[in-house]
């Protein structure tokens, strides 16, 4: 399964993710788009890959905003987005976390069969179903 970081991602995670998971594959968003790309852009172009990625995303405002909101229902994407606290983290608390949240991010991944979109608290690490895209 191929998982697409946004910008709002931590870098260096990327690596950490592809060394700990070895079956499944890690993209991050700035290595395929430049700095800055419009959300409703790069999901569009995602979209398109096949398989499609499920998303991983740092910045939840994509989910307020009705046009990025209506990209990504658009786009047919499972969307993952780390609730807010997880971007104010120091990089050794990120990094432990994203570690121990991942088989769980994996398994909600796999498991779905429609586009849906899931929240990972920083707090307990819960993934929680938010809705299905329709």
């Amino acid at each position: 399964m191929i998982f697409f970081t946004d910008e709002c991602f931590m870098y260096p995670a990327n690596a950490l993710l592809e060394a700990f998971d070895r079956a499944n594959e890690i993209r991050a968003l700035r290595d395929y788009f430049e700095r800055g790309t419009p959300d409703t852009v790069w999901l569009e172009a995602i979209a398109g890959w096949n398989p499609k990625p499920a998303v991983i995303c740092g910045d939840g405002r994509i989910l307020r905003n009705k046009v990025e909101r209506q990209a990504l229902k658009d786009a047919g994407l499972t969307f993952f987005c780390l609730a807010s606290g997880w971007m104010h983290l120091d990089w050794n608390t990120f990094a432990w976390k994203i570690i121990k949240a991942w088989p769980g991010v994996v398994a909600e991944a796999t498991r779905v069969l429609r586009p849906t979109v899931f929240e990972v608290s920083a707090q307990t690490l819960k993934i929680s179903k938010a809705f299905e895209l329709e």
